[in-house]
Order: structure tokens, then C-alpha cells, then sequence
């Protein structure tokens, strides 16, 4: 069967949660599937296609590079005027169909009747907390209707149980059409070590968004300098994008240091010194952040919210999200006891075992198997 992969989550320099799902689930697909034909397919009128996916050399996969504004095809593609399987296929100058079309995450698309959609959801954010994103992008969300092209796929990858249930409550997508397609944490273990680095520190690591709730962590930690002589720092990791955001409203305040935009080299090595890793989210589909730091074996703590019990099960403390003292007397505690850590630690690589980018292209195979059928 002929399946074709939509890149464009890929473009950009910005790292994003989607395009560490699309990279790491497609390098696991590449090797387990041997049957299908794949047409990756990559669309910019300014940027080449993206060199850190990492292709097998097999007629089964081909590079397809298309040349239009993505402005002026979406346009084209809510009015019905192209169809993105019937692009690829004239891209590469070949009769046949494509199968299946694969959207890693909602944008708009048109296919032909014989093309079958399946789409990645990974969370309803900016439908439940639309006041969470600048206006662009709410604008931008209306645009694209997602619900309107949640309906028309055939199959929807939901990335964890807690989206399943929400796509079914909110969005009423029948639980027949929803398959549970789990993330992972993949994080690069190199040498590289970050100058300057504190003794001892207080890591947390997302985009700058109201949504991460990095205020509740600041305040706490604000408390707990006041109360503690000891010499930590909390260092935050990630950077602020107001062309998608609303404005955290973060104070900057002694102790606490943003690194801005980090390498993945820079990310392990500083979520394996880390003390303790916090993540104070009041939403999340999943939560890759808190799984690395297990990964690490980095004890965690982390907001009380679905998503993230569900991912992070025992072996972190779960904290009420805006509750600033709770989050104090917890960040005292930890840190004042090896003992509490290591056993953390331990629990926490245990848990991140659990999950692997390779279960997910298993899980991801078996859905467009039955969308194929």
C-alpha cells in the first residue's frame, strides 16, 4: 500500500513536541515496517527538505518536494481546488494511488474520495483554553476548524487515554474511530557540558506559555529562598514564542536563571544534574518533559492533572497545580533528602521503561493496518 506522510510539522527552526513525535515515530517506522511504500512528503516555497530525518536509502521511501506557498494551499486545499495525495503523485510523475494520508497534526488538507485520512490529536487545547494563545493563533484555529477535519478522517491517533476521552466527550468522535497511540522519551546522551551551571539546581523544562504555569514554580521558589539559606538555583528552560502564546506574565527574580532555546545535548546533561525536575503544567496531552527527566533518573515532581498520572503513574509526587505552598513544602522536602531521591529515581527510570518510541510505531502500524482493511 502507498502511504504518504505530511511534513510540514517539520519546518521551522523551533523545536516543538510535534516534531519530536513525527522524527522519532517515523525513524521507528522506517524499520518495522516492511511491506508499505512511503511518500514523504515535505511542501515550502523557501526551506529544502528537512535533513535531521534520517531516510532509509529503499525504493520504498521516496522524498517528495513541492514548491508552493503554504499560505496559498491551504487556501486551496478548504476550497477544494487541490488534493494533496493527487500533488505527491504529480510531484513524482507516476500513475497509481496513495492509500492513506497520515496528518501528524491538525492542518488543513483535501484528499480524494479513494485516499484514506488518519490524523494525530494531540491535545484540545486551544479549544478548551483558547485564552492560553496569542490572537494569531486563535484566528488561526478557526481557520482551520480542526474538529471539521477530525470528522472527515477515518482514523484518529489520540496520544494518550486522557485525549481519547476528551475527543469522545468534547468533540463526540465516535470511540470506534479513536486508536490510543502512547509517546515516549528519547533523550540523547552526549559528553557536551553546559558552562556555568550551579552546585546545585531546580530544572523545568517547556515553552514559555501560560499553559505551563511556570509562575506557580517561581512564586514557590520565591518562598522557599526566604526560608532556606542554602545556595540553589532554578533554572527554566525554553523560550517564548508571542506570535503563538499569550504572554506568560513571568516575574524575573533573584535565583532564577532562563536558558532560553536549548540543544538536545545541552537538555540531557542538564536533566541529569538537576536536583529535582519540576512540572507544574495545568494541561498537557501527554508530557514528554517529565518522562526524560525519569529517563534520566531525575525524581520529579509534577502538576495533578489526568494526563500526567496517567504517564508519570507512581513514581513522582503530584502537586495541586496553582497551590504555591504545597509546591514549596514539597521542593523542601526533596531536596533535603538523598534518601527520598534516589528512591525517586529509581521508580522514575522504571516508569519511563514503560514507554518507547518503538510501541508507538507498533501501535501506529496496527491503526493504518486497519484503516487499510
Amino acid at each position: 500500500m502507498n502511504i504518504a506522510v505530511d511534513l510540514r510539522a517539520l519546518g521551522g527552526e523551533k523545536i516543538s513536541g510535534v516534531k519530536i513525535y513525527l522524527q522519532n515515530l517515523l525513524e521507528e517506522i522506517f524499520q518495522l515496517d516492511k511491506k508499505n511504500h512511503y511518500f514523504l512528503w515535505w511542501n515550502s516555497a523557501t526551506e529544502d527538505f528537512p535533513l535531521n530525518l534520517k531516510i532509509p536509502k529503499s525504493p520504498r521511501f521516496k522524498k517528495i518536494q513541492t514548491r508552493f506557498s503554504n499560505r496559498i494551499l491551504n487556501l486551496q486545499f478548504l476550497a477544494g481546488r487541490k488534493f494533496a495525495d493527487k500533488l505527491i503523485l504529480a510531484a513524482e510523475d507516476r500513475p497509481g494511488k496513495i492509500d492513506l494520508f497520515w496528518l501528524p497534526d491538525p492542518r488543513p488538507i483535501a484528499l480524494s474520495s479513494n485516499c484514506r485520512l488518519v490524523m494525530t490529536i494531540h491535545d484540545l487545547a486551544s479549544e478548551l483554553f483558547p485564552a492560553f494563545f496569542s490572537l494569531k493563533t486563535r484566528l488561526w484555529h478557526k481557520f482551520l476548524n480542526p474538529l471539521k477535519i477530525a470528522n472527515s478522517a477515518d482514523r484518529i491517533l489520540a496520544v494518550s487515554n486522557f485525549t481519547k476521552d476528551e475527543l469522545e466527550r468534547v468533540w463526540q468522535i465516535p470511540p470506534e474511530k479513536i486508536s490510543v497511540t502512547p509517546l515516549a522519551a528519547k533523550v540523547s546522551r552526549s559528553r557536551f557540558s553546559p558552562k556555568n551551571l550551579p552546585l546545585k539546581f531546580i530544572l523545568s523544562l517547556s515553552t514559555l506559555e501560560p499553559r505551563k504555569n511556570l509562575r506557580t514554580l517561581i512564586a514557590a521558589f520565591a518562598e522557599l529562598q526566604k526560608e532556606n539559606s542554602t545556595e540553589i538555583e532554578l533554572l527554566i528552560a525554553g523560550d517564548f514564542d508571542s506570535k503563538i502564546f499569550a504572554d506568560p506574565k513571568i516575574s524575573k527574580i533573584p535565583g532564577v536563571r532562563f536558558l532560553g532555546k536549548i540543544s538536545e545535548a545541552e537538555k540531557f546533561q542538564l536533566l541529569a544534574a538537576a536536583e529535582v525536575f519540576c512540572f507544574p503544567s495545568l494541561y498537557e496531552g501527554f508530557g514528554i518533559p517529565p518522562l526524560e527527566a525519569m529517563q534520566c533518573g531525575t525524581p520529579v515532581l509534577a502538576a495533578d492533572i489526568p494526563p500526567l498520572r496517567e504517564v508519570l503513574g507512581n513514581a513522582t509526587q503530584f502537586l495541586p497545580p496553582k497551590n504555591i505552598d504545597a509546591w514549596r513544602v514539597a521542593l523542601t522536602k526533596i531536596l533535603a533528602d538523598e534518601k527520598l531521591r534516589r528512591k525517586m529515581s529509581v521508580a522514575g527510570k522504571a516508569q519511563a521503561q514503560k514507554f518507547s518510541w518503538r510501541k508507538t510505531a507498533e501501535k501506529t502500524l496496527a491503526a493504518f493496518d486497519e484503516v487499510l482493511k
